[in-house]
């Protein structure tokens, strides 16, 4: 049975999500971001349904935490009509969708049938989508890194892999694990957050023995016992609370921090044996077009696509744009465009709006224009408000839904 957190701070809505997807799923209720993080550290879950607006941690931050404890977790956010500017904004921060309020038994239904479908395909074909680890690029830049990862795969010494956030260090450490001695044995990924205790870390890393609470009923397996003498991979490798102890794994760390010597001076003196730095994408434009043409392939294997490719309009855009969550903004955003897709060729207004508007060209404005008259309308049918009604709803005048 699929496994369900609900987070909103009403517990009206949390009851009406519970009355909605119990019996079918598993459905866990929270409160607070905070409770949220504790109860996906706690065990996994398949989706969620997270309110953009909470007291504490608000939605994007829970958000963020949540996909760093559980990357694969399936996120949907909830939100009002006059927040959904924070919903798209979560949906670059790998969300994958969001539901407006109010909304009805059936929208959620869908919604959630539709994702969990989704995934369960993904995790199925996943065997035959697997490949080996790539780190894509012709640039100077990229011939540094991968000369350095393969020095470092001759090695048993810890690494340090270092860049912005968005950038392909798991991919280098796969790299760095498939071309070593240890390539037979697993390699695992330990993701770390400021929400993980000292003990909850020490737990997940070695393993905890049976106790007599609730929460400890089962003994668990550390990660270093389970990669067998492989490899683990540690992100954010700023929230680690000590250097590790002697172990037979392979440990390689990461970390978004250019400052992480001050930060944290124990972690990054051990882990320096090897330090690799991954440059952002904007630095090496002549790379784009082979990323885009592998995470197409990718996505259309995915999702049993056969979409062709950008525009040149588009891939003028694409070009242009800065990229500030570098290649992981760049696999999001493909992914999206080929599943929503309806023709072979994704042309310029199948863009984010971001990229558009970013251009500072006239489409990025008419794209604009055209993006809020069709949101008004969709509105308008969805309401059942008249204009007066409806821009009283939006804070607006009237005159601007002209």
């Amino acid at each position: 049975m699929s496994k369900i957190l609900v987070v909103d701070d009403e517990l009206s809505i949390r009851e009406s999500f519970t009355l909605i997807l119990e019996g079918k799923y598993q459905v866990t209720t929270a409160a607070t971001g905070e409770a949220a993080l504790k109860h996906v550290a706690d065990r996994a879950f398949d989706l969620a349904y997270l309110d953009v607006r909470m007291p504490g941690l608000d939605g994007l931050e829970t958000l963020r935490r949540l996909k760093t404890l559980d990357p694969r977790l399936e996120v949907v956010m909830v939100t009002a009509v006059n927040e959904v500017r924070k919903a798209s904004e979560a949906i670059k921060l790998g969300a994958r969708d969001y539901l407006i309020k109010p909304f009805d038994v059936e929208a959620i239904v869908k919604m959630t049938e539709r994702i969990l479908r989704r995934k369960a395909l993904e995790q199925e074909s996943s065997a035959l989508l697997e490949e080996r680890p790539q780190l894509v690029g012709q640039s100077e830049k990229i011939e540094l890194v991968l000369q350095q990862a393969k020095k470092a795969a001759s090695s048993d010494q810890p690494v340090l892999i270092s860049g912005e956030s968005g950038t392909e260090k798991e991919e280098i450490a796969r790299l760095i694990h498939e071309q070593s001695a240890r390539r037979e044995l697993p390699f695992k990924r330990f993701s770390l957050s400021a929400g993980l205790t000292a003990a909850a870390v020490q737990a997940r890393l070695f393993g905890r023995e049976r106790g007599f609470t609730t929460a400890d009923l089962q003994a668990e397996r550390g990660l270093l016992d389970k990669v067998r003498g492989g490899t683990l991979f540690l992100a954010h490798l700023e929230y680690l609370p000590a250097k590790p102890a002697a172990t037979a794994a392979r440990l390689i760390g990461a970390t978004d921090r250019s400052d992480l010597l001050t930060v944290n001076r124990e972690i990054y003196d051990y882990f320096a044996a090897a330090i690799i730095n991954l440059p952002p994408l904007r630095t090496r434009p002549g790379d784009l077009p082979l990323l885009i043409d592998r995470y197409l392939t990718l996505a259309n294997r995915r999702y049993s696509r056969r979409i062709s490719g950008f525009s040149a309009e588009a891939n003028e855009l694409l070009a242009g744009y800065s990229w500030p969550g570098n290649t992981l903004e760049l696999r999001l955003l493909i992914d999206r465009a080929v599943l929503k897709a309806e023709h072979e060729e994704i042309g310029a207004a199948e863009l984010p709006l971001d990229i558009l508007l970013a251009s500072g060209r006239a489409w990025g404005r008419d794209y604009t224009v055209e993006f809020e008259k069709r949101y008004i309308q969709k509105l308008r049918a969805l309401s059942g408000l008249d204009r007066a009604g409806l821009a009283s709803l939006l804070q607006v005048k009237p005159s601007y839904l002209e």
